[in-house]
């Protein structure tokens, strides 16, 4: 799954950006970072987030030594001092895991056949059946709601199918066009040819 940069992360002006914490060196041995003009940047500290639903992120801190006199600062940072970075390592391991798999041979195809198969049944779902938003919260209820919605898409591509087969007629394409409207709709429009 695409984590949320992922995109952008593969722009040529991302890739191309030297002063990005993602394309520092790290040392990971002696745990420290080496910014763009080969100064250490070590350990600081430690930083925790809470986000609003009570998730805790856990990052470390890495400061540069000496940021004064650098003919890169305008290009790397424009706060005061010297430069500080904030690393969350298990967020950085998951994305790099998730950019390698990605990538891959396996990824690509994977992800140029997202818009062909899933893509379609989600806009059917959303459009079509008008589904919104969730009534339910929590990942069980949701998970529930859902897996009865796409039980009911199954079940009305079941029903075209059946009718189509009944009639002596042949799906050129999957269809959601229920068979009260198929009477009104030109059969090029609902997706139905003739055998």
């Amino acid at each position: 799954m695409k984590y949320p940069l992922f995109h952008t992360e593969l722009k040529r002006k991302t890739l191309k950006n030297p002063f990005l914490p993602e394309h520092l060196y790290y040392n990971a041995d002696e745990d420290y970072f080496i910014c763009p003009m080969g100064q250490h940047m070590t350990y600081v500290g430690d930083k925790v987030r809470k986000s609003d639903l009570g998730y805790r992120s856990f990052s470390k801190l890495y400061r540069a030594q000496n940021c004064e006199r650098c003919p890169l600062r305008g290009l790397c940072f424009k706060g005061k001092g010297n430069r500080t970075i904030d690393v969350n390592v298990r967020s950085r391991q998951y994305r790099d895991h998730a950019k390698e798999l990605l990538t891959s041979e396996r990824g690509l195809y994977h992800r140029s056949m997202r818009p062909i198969e899933p893509e379609a049944v989600f806009g059917q779902i959303k459009h079509d059946g008008r589904f919104r938003r969730f009534h339910y919260r929590g990942s069980k209820l949701t998970g529930a709601e859902f897996a009865t919605i796409a039980i009911a898409h199954n079940i009305k591509k079941m029903i075209s199918v059946m009718d189509a087969k009944r009639n002596g007629r042949r799906l050129s394409l999957p269809t959601d066009v229920p068979p009260a409207a198929r009477k009104r709709v030109p059969k090029s429009a609902a997706g139905v040819s003739q055998a």
